[in-house]
C-alpha cells in the first residue's frame, strides 16, 4: 500500500536536521532540506508571489515551512529586544513529527498571539491554500521549541551539597541556557575549590548561585573586625557565631557581649561599616 502523502511527509520531517544559527537577525538561513530558499523577504510571514507547490515535492514544502519559521523567529527575537549572550546560538527544532493535511500548497506560517520565542513549546500556525472553490484551507498548530544553545560548565558526576568541586567534576558541553542565562558559568575554573550549596544531578549546568567560597572562619574563632565610621577606622577582636566564607556577612559577639555583624573581607577582617549613605 502506498503511504499516505502526510505519513511521507511527517518522516521527512523526522529526518530533517534542526535548524540552528548564530545570531538573531536577517541574517541567510541555512536550509535545513537540499533546495530549500535561502531566506524570506520582509517580515510578512507569506511568501509573497510564490507558486503553488506541488504536492509530490514534499521537500519543496517542508522548506517553505521552515524557513518561514525561521524568520518569524528572527522577526520576534528582534521585537522582543532578545540579546543571544555571546558564544552562544539559536536552534529550531519539532518536537514531534509534522502531520500537515493530505492537500497542503502554497504554506504560510503565523505566529501565535502573546506567544514569543525562546521557549521549548512556541506555537505556530500553518495555513494551506483552499482548495479551488473553496474560501478557506485547512489548517493546524505545531509547538516548536526554540532554544539558546552555549557551551557550558556542567557536572561530570552527581555533586552532592556542602561538596567541594574538582576539576575531574566537571566538564564542558553544550547546553539551553535559555532559563539560567548569564548564571551559567562558561569557565571551570571558576567553579574550582568552592563548595556546592545544593545537589547537582550529573549533567546539570552549575550556574554561579550554586557555589560558594570555601568557609574562611570557623563558628567561636576570634577574628579581627574593623568599625568604619565617616573619617575614623577602629579595630578590635569579636568571636564568630557562624561559619562564613569570603563576602558573606556574619554575626559576631564582642567582649561586651554585644551582637554585631559585618561581611568578611578577602583578608580575613569582618568589616562594620556604620557610615551612613549620603
Amino acid at each position: 500500500m502506498v503511504a499516505s502523502w502526510a505519513s511521507r511527509l511527517a518522516l521527512l520531517f523526522l529526518l530533517c536536521p534542526a535548524l540552528s544559527w548564530g545570531q538573531p537577525g536577517p541574517a541567510a538561513v541555512e536550509p535545513a532540506v537540499p533546495g530549500a530558499p535561502a531566506s524570506v523577504p520582509g517580515t510578512s510571514a507569506s511568501v509573497p508571489g510564490s507558486a503553488p507547490v506541488p504536492e509530490s515535492n514534499l521537500q519543496a514544502v517542508t522548506a517553505v515551512i521552515v524557513s518561514q519559521i525561521r524568520t518569524l523567529v528572527d522577526r520576534q527575537l528582534r521585537e522582543n529586544n532578545f540579546v543571544l549572550p555571546a558564544g552562544a546560538r539559536l536552534e529550531v527544532s519539532f518536537p514531534g513529527a509534522l502531520m500537515l493535511p493530505q492537500r497542503c500548497s502554497q504554506p504560510t506560517v503565523e505566529p501565535v498571539t502573546g506567544r514569543k520565542p525562546p521557549g521549548s513549546a512556541v506555537p505556530y500556525v500553518i495555513r494551506c491554500a483552499p482548495a479551488p472553490g473553496a474560501l478557506q484551507g485547512p489548517s493546524l498548530t505545531v509547538q516548536v521549541r526554540v532554544t539558546v544553545l552555549k557551551n557550558v560548565v556542567v557536572a561530570a558526576r552527581a555533586l552532592g551539597n556542602n561538596s567541594v568541586i574538582e576539576a575531574a567534576d566537571l566538564v564542558m558541553a553544550e547546553a539551553d541556557v535559555g532559563a539560567i542565562g548569564a548564571d551559567a558559568l562558561t569557565n571551570p575554573a571558576d567553579a574550582v575549590g568552592r563548595t556546592a550549596i545544593r545537589n547537582l544531578p550529573a549533567g546539570a549546568i552549575v550556574p554561579r548561585s550554586a557555589l560558594r567560597l570555601p568557609m574562611a572562619i570557623r563558628s567561636g574563632e576570634t577574628v579581627r573586625i574593623e568599625i568604619v565610621g565617616v573619617g575614623f577606622t577602629v579595630s578590635s577582636e569579636a568571636t564568630a557565631m557562624q561559619n562564613g566564607a569570603t563576602g558573606d556577612t556574619i554575626r559576631l559577639r564582642n567582649s561586651e557581649g554585644q551582637t554585631l555583624s559585618g561581611r568578611l573581607d578577602p583578608r580575613g577582617v569582618v568589616v562594620i561599616d556604620i557610615r551612613r549613605p549620603d
